[in-house]
């Protein structure tokens, strides 16, 4: 088209034309989850604002429900009850909040970017690397303390960039890319139980010993929803040059996968990065020896940066294969 053709359609184009065209893009659910990933880290989101800030009142809850006094069944129960009647509130205030607004793609871009959970785990891993930059390893470990249900005060350097690395990759594999993965599958539906599930996971947490029978249920649910999210995020993460190295390393470890979901995780993300995860920590002064994981050498102060980066780049991947599927698709339906 001529140069001049496309200055004249543009003069004639009214604004409500341009509007009416960008709304028309943002229907597409990978163009509104990309758009919400960048609203996610421009916008000053407040912690209060966020589902995990709801871990306090969950893990009151539990405790209201989970008594020492219960039978067996009565635990089971309630492990089951209380999961079921949160999920049920939170979708029934979405439904609510499509049938009032009526506009669904309003409501992902109000709700997805308080989902999506990428910026807390940034400022901790930051933090940590200043204090260590300065050789404080006291304020490195009150930092990463805060994150982690595992003992830190006895952590080395070496230990907390290896701790650290860890946290990085679960908290942004379950509260950032299994966000991403379930909203394409279920739209905010499936976002918002994902995140709900995370979040009642760490409140009934398995770790800590009053929740050893109350926590399964959960426990078992989160891993069922993040199984199609870990085969995404192996997918995307064979686009890459230490693809070989990745698959040889999960061929290798797979038969010692205790907790397989966090296990498969950090074994690819440790493959990646070439570093070794897992290894022994505590729990209430007990130690436990968890399988070694991922590479050969020792996370430095730059390997959780490394898996940061390497997560965030696998979810925009993720997206836009999303895209060129659904283009694909759409086209063969011609």
């Amino acid at each position: 088209m001529p140069v001049e053709q496309i200055i004249d359609a543009a003069r004639n184009t009214s604004f409500i034309d341009v509007l009416a065209t960008f709304f028309s893009i943002l229907q597409y659910p990978a163009v509104t989850l990309l758009t919400a990933m960048l609203l996610e880290i421009v916008l000053p989101i407040n912690a209060t604002w966020r589902i995990s800030n709801l871990s306090t009142l969950f893990e009151k809850m539990a405790n209201k429900v989970n008594r020492k006094e219960n039978s067996v069944g009565q635990t089971v129960f309630s492990s089951i009850f209380l999961p079921f009647l949160l999920l049920t509130v939170a979708v029934s205030i979405i439904l609510l909040l499509r049938f009032t607004i009526d506009f669904d793609v309003i409501i992902s871009l109000i709700v997805l970017p308080l989902l999506l959970e990428s910026k807390p785990i940034l400022r901790t891993t930051l933090s940590v690397k200043r204090a260590l930059d300065t050789n404080n390893k006291e304020h490195a470990r009150s930092y990463l303390q805060k994150v982690m249900l595992r003992q830190c005060d006895k952590l080395s350097v070496m230990g907390i960039n290896k701790a650290l690395s860890e946290a990085v990759a679960m908290s942004l594999f379950i509260n950032w890319f299994a966000i991403l993965v379930w909203f394409m599958l279920l739209d905010l539906e499936g976002a918002i139980l994902m995140q709900m599930v995370a979040v009642m996971n760490r409140s009934f947490s398995l770790k800590q010993e009053k929740y050893a029978l109350f926590g399964i249920f959960i426990h078992k649910l989160e891993s069922l929803l993040l199984m199609p999210c870990a085969i995404c995020l192996f997918l995307t993460m064979l686009l890459s040059t230490s693809a070989l190295r990745i698959i040889r390393n999960v061929q290798f470890h797979i038969s010692s996968y205790k907790n397989f979901i966090s296990a498969f995780v950090l074994d690819l993300l440790g493959s990646y990065a070439n570093v070794s995860l897992g290894g022994p920590r505590y729990y209430n002064n007990i130690l436990y020896r968890i399988e070694k994981l991922g590479g050969s050498n020792d996370p430095t102060v730059k390997t959780p940066l490394k898996i940061y980066n390497k997560i965030r780049f696998c979810g925009i991947l993720f997206v836009c294969i999303c895209v060129v599927v659904k283009i694909y698709l759409y086209s063969a339906h011609v």
